[in-house]
């Protein structure tokens, strides 16, 4: 079997690198571009699953006091826990495992349940999108550099 080898020199090599950074930088910028929406929303889901679950036993004890009012007022902040916005939305890490700082404001307001800037561990697939894996530390955040 003959063997083949591809030499690149010259203008020839030039043009490779060129061709290699742009395709990083495109990769790069893509996955950038779609942090501020499909991962914000990915994120946006969970927390106001978690953020909505947090309030359905103050409504349990309305409704089995027989509180109607409460009740209702309950279920209003409820709704309204739905209302989530990013202050800040800010990642480091590569695109198949990254860190994002969330500033996160609930209706205007700081969030019913954990802090007001929490962090979480993502995976962008260009097949699936943004997933979350997991909640996780400042220290995650700040040991990941690149």
């Amino acid at each position: 079997m003959a063997e083949r080898t591809i030499r690149l020199t010259g203008w020839k090599a030039l043009a490779a690198l060129v061709v290699l950074a742009g395709f990083v930088g495109y990769r790069y910028s893509a996955m950038r571009a779609t942090l501020a929406t499909e991962a914000a929303d990915e994120l946006r889901m969970w927390l106001a699953a978690e953020y909505q679950a947090a309030g359905l036993p103050e409504l349990e004890r309305a409704l089995a006091a027989g509180d109607r009012a409460a009740a209702e007022r309950s279920a209003a902040e409820i709704i309204a826990r739905d209302r989530i916005s990013f202050v800040d939305l800010r990642a480091r890490g590569k695109p198949d495992d990254l860190v994002v700082r969330a500033e996160i404001a609930v209706d205007g307001r700081p969030p019913p349940v954990g802090g007001a800037i929490r962090y979480f561990r993502m995976r962008y697939s260009t097949v699936s999108g943004w997933r979350l894996v997991r909640e996780t530390t400042v220290l995650s955040y700040l040991l990941r550099i690149f």
